[in-house]
């Protein structure tokens, strides 16, 4: 009896140390430049620093990590100088710290990895870290080392003359989502009274719609038995600057909206019968900036199997 007590009691204990527990999990750590540029000339600097946006206290050590290798660093800035080429990589980030009580010390997740470019050439295109969004400024920038006279600037994307210029930047005042692609820069310039030309090597950018078209699966393979629970899952992703907006989900049978819209992107069966055979679609909507997204359509069948 006085086993099963002391157990009880070590049990409450744990349960409560672990409702204690001030910095709720998962929490990843963020990587970003500070000084300098992610795509930059060899013997250049930049500064990266680690943070965790949503607990910045103080107290956090920081671990860095080159293609997910630890680095000897354990500040929360990693400041690489005169970098040479082979320091270029994914680098990334976590933050530790101790704290009083179980589970004694915390870790974040962690961070996105972050490409620094390192260029041994003469030409460099400078892109932005971030993938950027429809309807927002882009500025490609072709760099050539030493800042020398510059001629002409020609830019491509996908291998097709995009611009030339006299100018070092390719500016597009209102993206749309063919902009993504490849692109890279030859640049002319003078030096010495000598003309020189050089090509930068290519540099994907991204360019993200605010809103993904969203996509229906079905939780089965081929077709449902009646009276089985289906699991229809409506996928998207926001893709927004701002904080606080929410996506409405709304699904549809051969087009007729079945119910009202909420927040949940999943609607469910629970006994299916031969008339909830169907097509089936989902529609995803961002009511605070008038945007909504349609999925393809994806049919439900539902299997007689004769009786014996």
């Amino acid at each position: 009896m006085h086993c099963l007590l002391g157990s009880i009691a070590i049990l409450s204990l744990f349960s409560y140390v672990k409702s204690q527990d001030p910095t709720p999990l998962p929490v990843r750590a963020r990587a970003d430049v500070t000084s300098g540029e992610a795509r930059l000339f060899s013997g250049e600097d930049v500064t990266l620093s680690c943070s965790v946006p949503d607990h910045p206290e103080t107290e956090w050590k920081f671990l860095w990590f080159r293609n997910g290798v630890p680095l000897s660093v354990q500040t929360q800035n990693l400041s690489l100088k005169n970098i040479p080429v082979q320091k270029g990589g994914n680098y990334s980030c976590r933050g530790e710290k101790d704290i009083d009580i179980w589970p004694y010390s915390l870790m974040t997740m962690t961070s996105e990895p972050l490409a620094v470019h390192v260029d041994g050439g003469w030409t460099l295109l400078q892109i932005p870290t971030e993938p950027l969004l429809i309807e927002e400024k882009m500025t490609l920038t072709c760099r050539i080392r030493g800042d020398p006279l510059l001629v002409e600037v020609i830019f491509y994307k996908d291998s097709v003359e995009v611009q030339k210029r006299k100018d070092k930047d390719l500016v597009i005042p209102r993206l749309v989502l063919k902009d993504e692609g490849l692109y890279r820069c030859r640049a002319t310039w003078v030096q010495s009274t000598e003309h020189h030309s050089a090509q930068s090597l290519s540099a994907y950018l991204p360019v993200l719609d605010k809103l993904n078209t969203p996509v229906l699966e079905l939780d089965f393979d081929y077709c449902s038995l009646k009276g089985d629970k289906v699991v229809l899952s409506c996928k998207t992703q926001l893709n927004v600057r701002e904080e606080g907006l929410s996506i409405e989900y709304f699904f549809l049978k051969n087009g007729k909206r079945q119910g009202p819209g909420s927040s949940s992107a999943t609607f469910t069966i629970f006994n299916v019968e031969d008339d909830d055979g169907g097509d089936y679609s989902c529609k995803a909507r961002v009511r605070a900036l008038n945007l909504e997204r349609h999925s393809e359509s994806v049919k439900l069948e539902v299997c007689n199997f004769p009786e014996d």
